[in-house]
């Protein structure tokens, strides 16, 4: 039996919600997210979590419930504001509903009275769909993938590949996706991002507290795309050099990712010998990308799957990017030569992904159509059974009184 689910992140409260409130009917399941106990933190918090609605407790003291509203719906447009609150006084009702709260519930609460307000709100929206069986209550359905997008040299679209497909993940519903950018930064450029801070910064403080490695924790270095994609990139704006990598950050860091995401994927940098070794075991997937523009691509590709140890080689995957009817090496030709067979052939449509960056949108959101968007969800299918696109619908805007 599938469910809707709904994530519910509240924040600021001034005493216990009523009980049984969250127990929704059978059509929708509800996740209760940890509380988030200062106003100050609110905006963090909406940024790094994949939550639906904010439910914000107006009575907190010393700040302003409608101001934190506007702000927070500008950062995340997609999300609902409900406000609880004691002061029923029409001036706070007329601000509420100009600073864009869907609705505001007088105290003291019934479990109904909240419940119902929630399921009002989420029947206007498309929610995640998941089975009862598959189910937890971190919204995960059992261990993730961390999957590692590489190549034998620069210049293929590499990065590309690895935004387009983390966000086919995170578009489908039951999955959940993270992309670490640990080349250039340039994902975040894909995305239209400034992460203030990165995976460097994490690094630096695990290293003093190794009890850093949490879900809770690693959210606070990254940033949450619109289409519910989480990025941490390498360094953000912010980043302050500091100090050593600890040994164990990589094994550590993926364990973690796998507790939080269905996918993980990670961009890496051109990898020396030593990190091929040390670096790809821990992987789940390797997606190597190549092309057949050129014989130093060919070349490069099969130098790096030669330094693959031979009992990881059943991880690896080969993408043929850019792929063009003009290239001088055929499919068949490249899998000779290569030794493997390929998994994807990718088209070269430099337009369609020049506007995508410009935009700085994925094309799997912006063109959907697309031969190049058919053929990378193809290879979603086969690499995380991912399912059909669903068409989403524009949420309505309402706001009641209770």
């Amino acid at each position: 039996m599938e469910s809707k689910l709904i994530r519910i992140l509240p924040a600021c409260l001034t005493g216990p919600l009523p009980q049984g409130w969250d127990v929704a009917p059978a059509e929708y399941k509800i996740e209760v997210m940890p509380d988030v106990e200062r106003p100050e933190v609110v905006s963090i918090a909406v940024n790094t979590t994949d939550s639906d609605i904010l439910l914000l407790d107006g009575d907190f003291p010393d700040y302003d419930p409608f101001a934190l509203t506007q702000e927070t719906l500008a950062a995340r447009p997609g999300l609902a504001v409900i406000i609880v609150s004691a002061n029923s006084a029409p001036d706070r009702l007329h601000r509420a509903m100009l600073s864009g709260v869907e609705e505001y519930l007088i105290k003291p609460l019934e479990p109904l009275q909240l419940r119902d307000s929630i399921i009002a709100i989420a029947s206007h929206r498309t929610l995640r769909l998941i089975r009862e069986d598959q189910y937890t209550p971190d919204g995960n359905e059992g261990v993730g993938l961390v999957v590692g997008i590489v190549s034998g040299k620069g210049g293929l679209g590499k990065t590309t590949i690895a935004v387009n497909l983390a966000t086919l993940v995170a578009q489908s519903p039951r999955q959940t996706a993270s992309l670490l950018g640990l080349e250039s930064g340039d994902g975040a450029v894909l995305l239209s991002l400034e992460p203030r801070m990165g995976l460097l910064d994490l690094a630096h403080a695990v290293s003093a507290d190794d009890s850093a490695y949490t879900e809770e924790w690693l959210k606070q270095f990254g940033t949450v795309h619109r289409n519910g994609l989480g990025y941490w990139s390498w360094q953000g704006t912010a980043t302050q050099p500091g100090a050593a990598i600890p040994p164990d950050f990589f094994p550590k860091l993926f364990d973690t990712f796998r507790r939080m995401s269905s996918v993980t994927i990670v961009d890496f940098p051109l990898l020396s010998e030593d990190e091929i070794t040390s670096v790809l075991p821990l992987l789940d997937v390797i997606l190597m990308v190549s092309s057949t523009s050129d014989l130093l691509a060919l070349r490069s590709s099969k130098t790096f799957l030669n330094a693959i140890p031979g009992e990881f080689s059943e991880k690896v995957s080969i993408v043929i990017n850019r792929a063009d009817p003009t290239d001088m090496i055929s499919r068949e030709d490249f899998e000779t030569a290569i030794g493997q067979s390929v998994a994807a052939v990718i088209p070269n449509e430099a337009l369609l992904a020049a506007q995508a960056i410009n935009m700085g949108a994925p094309f799997v959101m912006t063109q959907p159509q697309s031969e190049i968007t058919r053929q990378l969800r193809e290879l979603g299918h086969r690499l995380f059974e991912l399912p059909q696109a669903e068409t989403t619908q524009k949420p309505k805007k309402r706001f009641m009184i209770f």
